[in-house]
């Protein structure tokens, strides 16, 4: 992480974490604010896949915000 300067977290641990998630490399994961998978792909989606999920999740968000007693 340090040598290619990476901002997110990111794990080669060989078959430990691979074998407990279910993994496969390339895995991409959208994980919600409660630390939930909520969509999970292996391969690469494309941006159009994780877009959509992403905005998905938003709206579920916003939606949430607006229930709330002010």
């Amino acid at each position: 992480m340090d040598k290619e300067k990476l901002n997110w977290r990111s794990f080669a641990d060989g078959r430990p974490i691979s074998e407990k998630w279910n993994a496969s490399t390339p895995g991409y994961y959208v994980i919600d604010h409660k630390g939930v998978i909520r969509y999970k792909w292996v391969g690469n989606p494309g941006e159009k896949a994780i877009d959509a999920a992403l905005e998905k999740l938003i709206q579920e968000a916003e939606e949430n915000a607006q229930q709330l007693p002010k």
